[in-house]
């Protein structure tokens, strides 16, 4: 098999973790002339980046991508907490760590467990995917059910709007999104950021979780005996989904942009630089994990960043981790599991989200 092109490339092709180990054993940390970009691989590397002051989630002189300027998305896209960096992220992500920890996980369980059982038979698995976390984050959100549907349709079309390469159709859908959306935050009493935030809790789910839940499926499907002891308690499938998260990482990469000159590992990085960090590929490492090529839910503990590290670790990984284990548990015991899963088909075409597609 031809081996990826890039570590863009590898997001989407069958293996690409031979791939991911060549770059930890003989570049760790390289420029890719190609891409225009320096790239992270190795665990000491992408750590690093994830915690240094000087590199930014977003280039200092294009904060809100200049295609979403002067519309709805781009106000909610300038108060995403995860967007930001500075003074407005110190201020306002707390406040989000705040209503994460306000779900306990008998409230994510309960609300998963009622998505799944409300999904459509005639969903696709492609659908459920995308379907079962929003759901659940809707519910978790307080949304009543008459407005779940146009809500979790606004925070799709919001999710597409915000990623690269939105053609002008979906734009104008996510701008109309953005509106209704921030129209229900200020009719339940929130200010700008909390609106936006409230937003993102969906929007995050779309391709994070609903990732995690497609590579828990694969892992089901293709490794019986574990699949057996996983079924045999919630627990066990909790341990199951945290180590699909390290084997598999949903979410392959992220970028950060130098606000200023810096020196990563002792790198030199110019001002306005990017630097792509392979979290697949650092969970991988073995500084992170013994024998971290082998699947192992027994394992005696597990160490990721997948879900970041630092200023912008995500909140919400036990939630996601929560959603999946609840939602994969209800869809099996409701014998749907196996004829939605039963046959996949590559990747979703994203740059840094891994999303397995399935088979009608």
């Amino acid at each position: 098999m031809q081996a990826p092109s890039s570590a863009i490339a590898a997001v989407t092709h069958p293996d690409p973790y031979p791939y991911y180990r060549s770059l930890r054993e003989v570049r760790p940390l390289f420029f890719d002339s190609g891409l225009g970009v320096w790239v992270a691989s190795g665990q000491a590397a992408v750590s690093a980046a994830l915690r240094h002051p000087s590199l930014r989630v977003r280039p200092l002189a294009e904060p809100v991508p200049m295609v979403l300027l002067g519309t709805a998305t781009g106000e909610v896209f300038a108060h995403l907490v995860r967007m930001t960096d500075g003074t407005f992220h110190a201020e306002h992500k707390p406040e989000v760590e705040r209503t994460a920890r306000r779900w306990q996980l008998a409230d994510v369980a309960r609300a998963a467990e009622d998505a799944a059982a409300s999904l459509a038979p005639e969903l696709s698995a492609n659908d459920v995917l995308t379907a079962l976390p929003l759901e659940t984050m809707a519910r978790l959100l307080g949304v009543p059910e008459s407005e779940r549907d146009n809500t979790c349709r606004w925070a799709l079309h919001f999710a597409r709007g915000i990623a690269p390469g939105a053609n002008a159709a979906t734009l104008a859908q996510a701008h109309e999104a953005a509106e209704a959306l921030m129209a229900q935050g200020r009719a339940l009493g929130l200010n700008l950021a909390q609106s936006a935030n409230r937003i993102a809790f969906m929007q995050q789910a779309i391709d994070a979780t609903g990732g995690l839940l497609g590579h828990t499926a694969l892992q089901l499907m293709q490794r019986p005996p574990l699949s057996a002891l996983a079924d045999e308690s919630l627990d066990a499938m909790r341990v199951f989904v945290r180590e699909v998260e390290r084997y598999a990482a949903p979410i392959q990469n992220t970028r950060r942009f130098a606000a200023g000159p810096l020196l990563l590992l002792d790198q030199p990085i110019e001002e306005g630089q990017a630097v792509l960090l392979v979290l697949a590929s650092a969970n991988r490492d073995e500084a992170m994990n013994p024998q971290p090529e082998s699947f192992d839910p027994r394992r005696e503990s597990v160490r990721s960043i997948g879900f970041g590290e630092g200023p912008h670790a995500c909140p919400g990984a036990q939630i996601a981790i929560e959603i999946v284990a609840n939602g994969a548990r209800e869809i099996r015991a409701r014998g749907r599991f196996d004829a939605l899963f039963s046959r996949s088909n590559g990747f979703r075409p994203l740059t840094n989200a891994r999303v397995p597609v399935f088979e009608d």
